[in-house]
């Protein structure tokens, strides 16, 4: 199971580093579609011109900085599996909580939170067990270590979203 959890994390904070920029800029692999010629567009009126990417603030208001426009991403060093009780494991739960984290300067996660809950998704009579796969997910989570992510070559904060997975065996 920690592999896989290590893969998912991964997986989730690689994606964070893709600037948007990047994903919407056009491929050789797909061709251009043709400009409609001006005659065909006489009858209709202007549209408004496309707003051109607004990077976020670095920082915001908060003092938080956003991967992308030359803040680089946090890269995770230290894994912590959840622990499951002997009650979870019976269980053979499917399920996935979202967290939320802000990783410091020194490579630590603040502000665990939940992001997205277990809990939301299962029946009435799972809750209790979807409630402490989250707290077991925060508890884990608490405890990961990154190199921080940085910016001008300065260690600073930025905010992550994390995914745990419990898979049955």
């Amino acid at each position: 199971m920690s592999n896989f959890i290590r893969f998912c994390v991964l997986a989730l904070i690689s994606g964070w580093i893709i600037p948007a920029t990047t994903l919407a800029a056009p491929s050789a692999a797909f061709p251009q579609q043709a400009t409609p010629s001006p005659a065909a567009d006489a009858d209709k009126q202007p549209s408004a011109p496309a707003k051109p990417h607004q990077p976020r603030p670095n920082p915001d208001a908060d003092g938080k900085y956003h991967i992308g426009d030359g803040v680089t991403a946090p890269k995770l060093i230290h894994v912590e599996e959840p622990e499951l009780s002997k009650k979870l494991r019976k269980e053979k739960f499917d399920a996935t909580c979202l967290l939320s984290l802000t990783v410091d300067a020194n490579g630590n996660p603040t502000d665990v939170h939940i992001f997205k809950s277990i809990a939301d998704s299962v029946d009435q009579k799972l809750r209790a067990t979807a409630l402490e796969l989250d707290e077991n997910s925060i508890k884990a989570v608490k405890k990961y270590r990154f190199t921080p992510a940085t910016y001008e070559g300065k260690p600073v904060p930025v905010e992550l979203h994390v995914a745990v997975n419990f898979q049955r065996f």
